[in-house]
């Protein structure tokens, strides 16, 4: 992935930016399936003598499930926030069809130049950049 002179973003960052909200609608699908993994996920087996300590599996797993989750809401609300400053319906639905759908600007029909497609795009990557707390 290449990062765009029109946008004045580090490549790492600008990166992490677009991943995340090109997996935002996967990360919403993925908030009740971190939960039913972990929780039915079996204990592997390494074939090594245990210790006459007990361990507590079940706080184990919903420490992990918390971490997790936290982690996706995180920027799950990154992405949102950044959402929220987009009033306008083209300007929602160019960044939908753009980053959430990942079509290219090329093939979005919308009344918008691909001057303007552009701007609006460097302006949500940035904002969920800040949101990140990466700038």
């Amino acid at each position: 992935m290449y990062n765009p002179k029109y946008i004045s973003l580090p490549n790492d960052i600008y990166r992490t930016a677009v991943n995340i909200s090109k997996s935002y609608y996967a990360m919403l699908r993925r908030r009740k399936e971190i939960e039913d993994e972990i929780i039915h996920e079996s204990p592997c087996s390494d074939r090594q003598p245990h210790g006459s300590g007990t361990s507590n599996t079940t706080a184990q797993k919903a420490e992990r499930i918390i971490l997790r989750q936290a982690e996706n809401e995180r920027k799950i609300k990154a992405v949102e926030q950044a959402w929220v400053i987009f009033t306008e319906p083209y300007q929602r639905e160019f960044i939908k069809l753009n980053l959430f759908e990942n079509i290219r600007m090329d093939d979005i029909n919308l009344p918008v130049s691909l001057r303007s497609m552009k701007r609006l795009r460097k302006k949500f990557l940035i904002q969920v950049a800040e949101n990140l707390n990466e700038i």
